[in-house]
């Protein structure tokens, strides 16, 4: 026998290939018995709203970013505004801008697009182009495809598209915190309902109820994410699908007024970073000056940190408080260029 051949029958290497075996059944098997599983709470969520484009009315004013923005009062925001415009909350929770300019696309394809978009994703999400999100739990064949021809990265893309097939690695993220710190919030949700988009064309009468002012604070300086302590980063799919977004929106009339969210107070405080901002607010105003249908102001707000759930959500009284000096932004935007 030849060397190669003694090699291929040596006990040590059938043992190899046995096991080898055995993983990848044991893989299979895990595969399938999770396809018996419902998509998960986010995934529906977003899939939901954008599909709700085709049947609800269209907003004059839509409001388009991540989980952060998807805390802002409509009824709030059409109170500051006043007049007789229609205002719509299309945030989902984990996106950025590739699924706004994609979620734009849809509406014009259904003849529904808005007049105004107000653009408000957390400033620190841009860091993450979350493609293999997008690819795997939103896009269509289509919409994948187009990425690719976009100038998505093949790598990239085919990881993508094996995370549209597998359901271990498109919730690896969920899937990992469940087996090694016991977080079975994914399992929780799998089967919660979820909520129809805010869609609003009645001016609102009256005053909205204010939650109650917060008597506590409830983040820490010891969970701060280190991406908030870090520079800001803005990812290449970021920048090329905001140059698109403002694109499309130009090519059909639309204005973007762009919000930056707010960081608590404690960020600044407890890891000072005159540097943190600053490729953030470079980023948008270089997008402005680039898009002349891009308005609105890159420096970071910042609020009291008893206005958040963590440091990255606002809660209910921080989320009235923010919604007002939102509507105040949008009012004097419609002042100087008002609705046509």
């Amino acid at each position: 026998e030849t060397n190669s051949s003694t090699l291929h029958s040596s006990p040590e290497n059938k043992q190899s290939l046995a096991a080898l075996w055995l993983f990848i059944i044991g893989v299979l098997a895990v595969e399938l018995l999770l396809r018996i599983l419902p998509e998960a709470y986010m995934t529906r969520i977003a899939q939901h709203r954008a599909e709700e484009i085709r049947y609800l009315p269209a907003a004059e004013i839509q409001l388009m970013g991540d989980s952060t923005t998807s805390a802002i009062s409509v009824p709030i925001i059409n109170e500051v505004i006043g007049g007789e415009s229609s205002t719509s909350n299309y945030a989902l929770p984990g996106v950025s801008p590739l699924f706004n300019y994609f979620i734009l696309r849809r509406q014009i394809a259904e003849q529904k697009p808005p007049k105004l978009i107000v653009l408000s994703p957390h400033p620190f999400i841009l860091g993450d182009d979350l493609f293999d999100r997008f690819n795997s739990r939103f896009a269509t064949i289509e919409e994948s495809i187009q990425t690719l021809r976009d100038g998505v990265h093949l790598d990239d893309w085919l990881y993508g598209n094996l995370c549209r097939i597998s359901y271990t690695l498109r919730y690896r993220k969920e899937l990992y915190e469940c087996v090694t710190l016991g977080d079975v919030r994914f399992f929780q949700t799998l089967n919660a309902p979820v909520s129809s988009v805010q869609n609003t064309r009645a001016k609102i009468v009256g005053h909205t109820p204010r939650a109650e002012v917060p008597k506590a604070v409830n983040i820490r300086k010891n969970e701060v994410n280190p991406v908030l302590r870090a520079q800001s980063k803005i990812h290449p799919y970021n920048a090329m699908y905001l140059d698109k977004l403002c694109a499309l929106a130009a090519a059909n009339g639309i204005e973007i007024l762009w919000i930056s969210m707010p960081l608590p107070e404690m960020v600044n405080r407890e890891f000072p970073n005159p540097e943190r901002n600053l490729p953030y607010v470079q980023f948008i105003e270089q997008k402005k000056n680039s898009h002349s249908n891009l308005h609105g102001r890159a420096e970071i707000p910042e609020l009291p940190d008893s206005y958040f759930t963590d440091h990255w959500h606002l809660n209910q009284y921080g989320a009235q408080i923010f919604s007002e000096l939102i509507g105040k932004q949008i009012a004097e935007h419609l002042r100087e260029r008002p609705l046509k």
